[in-house]
């Protein structure tokens, strides 16, 4: 469900973001090699338990027929960071020796989406579906000032979930957006303020929520590496009977959507 890969060149540092990613150039058994955007475990606000949330959020959207970079655990050797001379990231690859999480990197086109730019037409259906899956997931942190969001033509890339399902570190656990409770971070959503008032159509996507079943979700947990389930104690549980339940509930999670939006 989800290769791996294994990292043979640090390229560079991304400086941006809390998790201070690192392209790097990865390999597959079969020789062939990617450039791939890598988060380490350890430092700088990262976490397993952030990247069980990452590689969850990245399923489940290419379930649902939107677009992310191509997922994969990166092995990192023990010894990679003896090749890397800034003190400060060999320390973090020191400390993330094993499995981490990584996408593909996309390469050059891509542009980041432009604070306040008005949504074309053309790109309305894809951009409500993004809102609607942030809601879903209870993802915060696609904001006017830090969209997390890439446009190539009509192509619309989104990344960066490691603060998803937000009801993990919420003080009360069981507020739903189903239930029409914890969506005010909705109205600083990139997309909040295009899509208000638009006459919108969630049917295709609820379809596709409704096809992921147990078994697939269930997948979705059994594609995460045994030292990170050691590590997050029950938290891709959580996640995946929260998604049972949105999915139980998808009738009224895109009823409050729509609500939200008016």
């Amino acid at each position: 469900m989800v290769s791996t890969i294994k990292a043979v060149t640090f390229v560079k540092a991304l400086r941006s973001g809390r998790t201070c990613p690192c392209l790097m150039l990865c390999e597959s058994d079969d020789g062939a090699q990617t450039e791939t955007v890598v988060k380490l475990y350890s430092g700088k606000e990262s976490t397993r338990a952030g990247l069980t949330r990452e590689l969850l959020a990245s399923l489940l959207a290419q379930d649902l027929d939107l677009t992310v970079p191509t997922p994969f655990l990166v092995e990192v050797d023990a010894d990679f960071h003896t090749g890397i001379s800034d003190p400060e990231l060999a320390e973090r690859f020191r400390n993330s020796p094993g499995l981490n999480f990584g996408t593909r990197h996309l390469g050059v086109g891509y542009t980041t989406w432009l604070q306040e730019r008005s949504i074309p037409s053309s790109l309305l259906q894809d951009a409500s579906e993004i809102f609607a899956f942030d809601l879903l997931i209870q993802n915060p942190d696609r904001r006017k000032d830090k969209p997390n969001l890439l446009r190539k033509g009509d192509e619309l890339v989104i990344f960066d979930h490691e603060m998803a399902f937000s009801f993990l570190y919420a003080l009360v656990s069981n507020e739903y957006p189903w239930e029409g409770r914890a969506m005010d971070f909705t109205k600083n959503h990139v997309f909040y303020g295009g899509l208000k008032g638009s006459r919108l159509s969630w049917d295709r996507m609820q379809g596709a929520l409704e096809a992921v079943n147990d078994r697939r979700l269930g997948m979705y947990v059994n594609a995460l590496p045994a030292d990170w389930r050691k590590d997050i104690g029950n938290t891709a549980e959580r996640i995946q009977d929260y998604l049972k339940q949105a999915r139980d509930n998808s009738k009224a999670l895109f009823q409050r959507i729509t609500e939200v939006l008016i």
